[in-house]
């Protein structure tokens, strides 16, 4: 995921990319390749990118443990500044470049934007009801007979607490 920008005129340039997410080292969750559109609008002494990343995950669904593929998709912007002095600045998405490079290399910050794309509860869907507590029943293929009213005795204590100032 490199750019040459030097072999384009100033202007907006659409470009697009394909990697193995094996090759940007996405970890084993990451399946298939990930597409990066970028919308490149290059200028004498700067070039700003607009992108689109789109990734596949191979996940574990947390309430249900059944596997699914969910596509991961973000957006970003980049900037990079054409500067003899190289100063950096807090800001992540600003880069500077030297007057003598000619490239751009994207890998790495579509790497750690996609890592930070995924969502941090995996869910097969939004409505998954997850495994019963008690006989670990997938409750998504049906309800099971367990006795959903019964307390663990360990709250017995703060029940009677709440009943005591409820009254």
């Amino acid at each position: 995921m490199i750019i040459k920008f030097t072999n384009f005129a100033d202007g907006i340039h659409e470009l697009e990319f394909r990697e193995s997410a094996e090759k940007l080292n996405l970890g084993s969750d990451f399946v298939d390749d990930v597409l990066l559109n970028c919308e490149m609008d290059k200028s004498a002494h700067q070039i700003v990118l607009r992108c689109n990343t789109q990734a596949t995950a191979h996940l574990i669904c947390d309430r249900c443990t059944k596997e699914y593929d969910q596509s991961i998709n973000h957006d970003f912007n980049m900037i990079y500044l054409i500067d003899k002095s190289g100063d950096s600045e807090d800001d992540t998405n600003i880069h500077f470049l030297s007057p003598d490079q000619d490239k751009i290399n994207l890998s790495k910050d579509v790497k750690e934007l996609t890592l930070l794309a995924m969502p941090m509860k995996h869910l097969c869907s939004e409505d998954c009801k997850g495994l019963c507590p008690k006989c670990g029943k997938d409750l998504n293929s049906g309800e099971c007979n367990c006795n959903k009213d019964e307390i663990n005795p360990v709250w017995e204590p703060l029940l009677k607490l709440k009943d005591k100032l409820n009254n």
